[in-house]
């Protein structure tokens, strides 16, 4: 995966993501074609050209807080990741990211 790719779109780093759980050959929600279960999110990334929802002007937007807040742990720590995310830059934030994932393991 490039640099960003492990960057979902919603700020759902790709290892905590469902989509990319169930896919073992996914290549992150920018590059692949078809997801087991889409997200409305990558929809309007993708339509925006943009990398990730935090580069939106209109973020927060209503997309992003129907899914945010739709009650699954794994889409509220994706808004929290976003803010961070914004605050720090999204290299230094999958940097931590991929540090943390490397601690688990």
């Amino acid at each position: 995966m490039d640099t960003f790719e492990e960057l979902g779109s919603c700020g759902i780093f790709c290892a905590n993501c469902g989509n990319y759980k169930k896919n073992e050959n996914c290549q992150g929600c920018r590059n692949e074609t078809e997801l087991l279960e889409d997200c409305p999110t990558r929809i309007c990334a993708i339509n925006k050209g943009i990398l990730f929802c935090g580069q939106c002007a209109d973020f927060p937007c209503s997309i992003l807080s129907d899914f945010y807040f739709d009650g699954k742990p794994s889409h509220k720590q994706a808004y929290q990741n976003m803010l961070e995310i914004n605050e720090i830059g999204a290299a230094a934030w999958l940097l931590r990211q991929q540090e943390e994932q490397v601690d688990k393991e």
